[in-house]
């Protein structure tokens, strides 16, 4: 066989894997499945990303509104209210996804996070148990390649640790002061 059929057939072959590849990209491309909380959703996640979170929350607003049922703009709604330090807004937030979603961990760990900076010692610990018993993952922390990739120099105190110290608070204090 000649050198140059060889090379003949790897480069067609080549072709025909990068058009196809084009062609599956471009399919899965478009439609609403490819986007289904709509440009406003894109927008509001890197706008969250970027630390804009004023920006954010109009653009996740604007995604409810064109996508009611989109749990992930209302997740992100949510979590954009704790960052702004809107508590009370970013609580009935998080009751609202946890009522349509009642098995998200993540939901129940966030909320507790914000339930324990309101001093809700109670809710917290029940949050954070739900979260944990949900994806056991969640007590662990975030990994060190998250870390890489927030831009985190330290290591944040893990779901776990924290309920730790809020049983130890707990009982130190007979559960005084505890919402």
């Amino acid at each position: 066989m000649k050198t140059d059929t060889v090379y003949s057939g790897i480069r067609f072959v080549g072709i025909g894997l990068i058009l196809s590849s084009l062609w599956w990209a471009f399919y899965k491309g478009i439609g609403q499945k490819a986007n289904p909380g709509g440009l406003a959703f894109s927008r509001a996640v890197g706008f969250y990303a970027d630390g804009r979170y004023e920006d954010a929350l109009q653009n996740y607003e604007t995604s409810i509104r064109e996508h009611p049922d989109f749990i992930h703009a209302k997740r992100g709604r949510a979590r954009t209210l704790m960052q702004l330090s809107r508590d009370r807004e970013a609580l009935a937030a998080f009751n609202n996804v946890l009522e349509q979603d009642p098995d998200s961990a993540v939901s129940f760990a966030n909320r507790g996070i914000l339930n324990d900076r309101m001093g809700l010692y109670s809710q917290a610990i029940a949050d954070y148990e739900k979260a944990i018993k949900k994806d056991p993952r969640l007590g662990e922390g975030l990994d060190w390649f998250t870390r890489l990739l927030q831009d985190r120099k330290e290591k944040p105190q893990t779901l776990t640790e924290r309920l730790q110290t809020l049983y130890t608070t707990r009982l130190g204090q007979g559960d005084a002061g505890l919402s």
